[in-house]
């Protein structure tokens, strides 16, 4: 993905791991590439972004989205974060990754959620198949591992007394 060839190509990234593994640092890393590249790019934290695009009036829901199926790469970062995303929210999320993919444009997606959950947080199974076909057809997944940097970080400062950064 370093070379972001994989956008030249239409495909997609998701990387999946625990919460302070490096998910979205990494997703910002490549869409800093891809701008100093001269490619649209277009992050969004996941949740909140397709919160204010599902209940936006249908005219304003439009001009809203349109940004996010011309970018080059779409970045959803931290999709999933809220518990479960509403309908209207499930379908939108489901229109971008559709129409996306029949223009062929990356998306890069981050979620502390494994894949086999998803159906849980867009509370429906047919509509989680759609989008897991279109989204795995053409894309890599990126398993993270390991211990948040967060709790790291806040315990070296708690074992050094350290309270106030």
């Amino acid at each position: 993905m370093h070379t972001l060839k994989f956008i030249a190509e239409g495909d997609s990234a998701i990387l999946i791991g625990p919460p302070g593994t490096g998910k979205s640092h990494v997703a910002k890393a490549i869409a800093y590439a891809a701008v100093r590249s001269s490619l649209r790019v277009l992050y969004a934290e996941a949740d909140e972004a397709l919160g204010r695009l599902a209940f936006a009036a249908p005219a304003e829901k439009r001009k809203l989205m349109k940004p996010f199926i011309d970018a080059d790469l779409l970045v959803f970062d931290d999709l999933f974060l809220a518990r479960r995303l509403p309908p209207e929210c499930a379908d939108t999320f489901q229109s971008i990754l559709h129409q996306r993919y029949k223009l062929r444009r990356s998306s890069l997606i981050t979620s502390n959620r494994v894949m086999d959950d998803w159906h849980t947080f867009l509370g429906d199974a047919a509509l989680t198949t759609a989008v897991l076909d279109r989204l795995l057809h053409r894309s890599v997944l990126v398993e993270f591992r390991g211990k948040s940097y967060r709790l790291k970080e806040a315990a070296s400062r708690l074992a050094k007394g350290n309270h106030s950064e």
